[in-house]
């Protein structure tokens, strides 16, 4: 079967988050996972993370956080009251380019920084909350960091589909649409720079509950409009608790996306499609390239 890349973003954000992710890793029902340094519940689980991954045979990247929450460094023009900025804020002025590409640096070293201090190696790949990794300025930044610390050994997620397989899928392909076109530039940076990255794009709906998820997850594993070689799926598994409501919106969908991810269902419905659950990082990878 063809390989599809699932991989559980936010981990680290909360006790609750991080239980599921681990457990699913445990389960073989994920093979990628990424985390956000920031919280100091990442020095508290790294270690816990890293066996369950090394058992399963799973990859561990950087979450890069500029939204929202308490940076790890000084920004006094991005983050003046030690919070960073909401995603339409820093949006905005990345577009204008005038997002201060000096803190962003800072912030994105001290991230790497406090990955690598705590789980003792580097990420796998990168990529970002809220997908700022893929933003203008930001990803000159984040791009320039990857390649001077690890060359082409890390991977890189790019939020870049089709128009046609967004608007074939159907899921909320606006939101898809814009992302798409967000991302772009990002995506074409990081091949020409050598860096192993996903071709196909899949996830991003309105975290509503009037869909059930897993029909939402078949139609991400639905390869309209052509079968990419690695295609991803982000998704947002978790168990609520008290931390993760005081540090985000994201609750009630955490909660049954983990549901249907760890039914009898969800690796019935990745057979039906011909699709096994696959790293972001294949062992071969560095030596056959994508």
């Amino acid at each position: 079967m063809d390989a599809i890349v699932v991989c559980a973003d936010d981990y680290a954000i909360s006790h609750g988050v991080c239980d599921a992710i681990e457990t699913l890793i445990e389960d073989g029902r994920l093979k990628a996972t990424s985390v956000m340094t920031v919280f100091p519940e990442w020095r508290q689980r790294a270690a816990g993370l890293r066996a369950a991954a090394e058992a399963a045979g799973a990859d561990v990247g950087l979450h890069l956080t500029l939204t929202d929450h308490e940076p790890l460094t000084a920004m006094p023009t991005i983050a003046p009251g030690g919070v960073l900025p909401p995603l339409t804020t820093i949006l905005r002025a990345a577009k204008l380019r005038r997002v201060n590409a000096v803190e962003i640096e800072a912030e994105v070293k001290a991230q790497l920084d406090a990955f690598e201090d705590a789980f003792g190696a580097p990420p796998a790949f990168v990529d970002g909350h809220q997908h700022v990794h893929a933003f203008p300025v930001v990803r000159w930044v984040v791009l320039s960091q990857v390649i001077e610390r690890y060359g082409t050994n890390c991977a890189m997620r790019v939020i870049t589909e089709p128009m046609l397989r967004i608007f074939k899928r159907g899921v909320d392909p606006v939101k898809a649409a814009i992302l798409a076109v967000i991302g772009f530039r990002h995506a074409a940076m990081t091949r020409r720079a050598g860096l192993i990255c996903n071709d196909s794009f899949r996830g991003a709906y309105n975290f509503g509950l009037d869909v059930p998820y897993g029909r939402l997850f078949r139609q991400f594993l639905d390869d309209a409009g052509g079968a990419p070689k690695r295609p991803l799926i982000f998704c947002h598994p978790g168990h609520a608790d008290g931390m993760l409501r005081s540090r985000s919106s994201l609750v009630e969908a955490r909660t049954r996306e983990f549901a249907y991810l760890s039914s009898a269902r969800y690796p019935e419905d990745c057979a039906r499609a011909g699709r096994r659950v696959a790293r972001f990082v294949e062992p071969d990878d560095h030596l056959s390239g994508l």
